[in-house]
């Protein structure tokens, strides 16, 4: 259980915008994103000195609505390299993203954040934001390389009201000269079967824990680049309990007047008199800490 509560509390994420989940259509897709160098890293000798190395964040973001969403994705911390003084640093990251979503839109983009990693006081670290770009996900080609620019500044200043239009982001936002990141994108359908055990608008590394999926076999410790699932057993649940404080006459007597005051207070269903119980029913499912695997079945009680 406390395994199950950690992997639980650790993933946590925020939904979609439910104007953006109305939009979409069709069933959700799996993709690979490879984030490979950051080329043109131009670094002072001061920040040469107190950075030691450096991470990418990646986050879901609805450009029509100025939202984030899902869960930031973080990078192992790479070092930065050079082959002399004149030249400017590049950092190799070479790290694979999966993630699977049904809102293929053109508003929905992905933004990606560089930050430096510096020693902290104990062993904590230091992260300080160098730059951000905004990859266009589902606009025009999604299979392919490409080159993203980096901006000044932080990913927050995408929820100033003014960057709403896109014309007033170019006018606002100045790019970072040199600096850019190699990626590949593309379609990944070797997911799908894996599907059921990752919730969508979720970034994951191959390297990562999915309860359900077998661990890797090859050198590459990456579980999500042909994932295996983890054989199928049946099991029974019986004479399950349940124990309501201080018990349950008690227990549904408050639940209904919280109820009835909200129903008071916000003059929804005026046209009833109060809130009863009906019936009670004891919902159980199968959830492993990422997403209801099998989604809860209810009997009468």
């Amino acid at each position: 259980m406390s395994e199950w509560k950690r992997i639980f509390d650790e993933n946590r994420a925020i939904p979609p915008p439910n104007q953006t989940s109305r939009v979409a259509q069709g069933p959700s897709q799996a993709f690979q994103l490879l984030l490979k160098r950051l080329d043109g890293l131009h670094l002072n000798q001061a920040e040469e000195v107190r950075s030691d190395r450096y991470e990418l964040r990646v986050s879901l973001f609805d450009n029509s609505l100025q939202r984030f969403f899902g869960r930031t994705w973080k990078s192992e911390p790479h070092e930065a390299t050079k082959r002399n003084q004149e030249q400017p640093s590049k950092v190799h990251f070479n790290e694979v993203v999966y993630f699977h979503t049904s809102l293929c839109l053109a508003s929905v983009v992905a933004v990606v954040e560089l930050a430096s990693l510096s020693p902290g006081a104990d062993t904590s670290q230091n992260a300080v934001g160098q730059g951000f770009g905004i990859l266009h996900l589902f606009s025009g080609q999604v299979q392919g390389e490409g080159r993203l620019s980096l901006f000044h500044g932080t990913p927050r200043a995408l929820l100033h009201p003014t960057l709403r239009d896109p014309l007033q982001m170019n006018a606002v936002l100045s790019v970072i000269e040199g600096t850019q990141l190699l990626y590949s994108l593309q379609p990944h359908p070797a997911l799908n079967p894996i599907m059921h055990l990752l919730p969508p608008n979720i970034m994951v590394s191959g390297h990562e824990l999915i309860p359900g999926v077998l661990p890797p076999t090859d050198s590459t410790a990456d579980a999500l680049q042909r994932p295996r699932l983890l054989p199928a057993f049946s099991c029974a649940l019986e004479r399950v309990c349940v124990s309501l404080a201080p018990s349950i006459q008690a227990f549904e007597a408050d639940l209904l007047e919280r109820l009835n005051n909200e129903r008071n207070n916000t003059k929804v269903g005026a046209e009833v008199r109060s809130v009863v119980v009906q019936e009670r029913r004891l919902h159980v499912g199968v959830h492993n800490g990422l997403c209801w695997v099998d989604g809860p079945a209810g009997e009468w009680c």
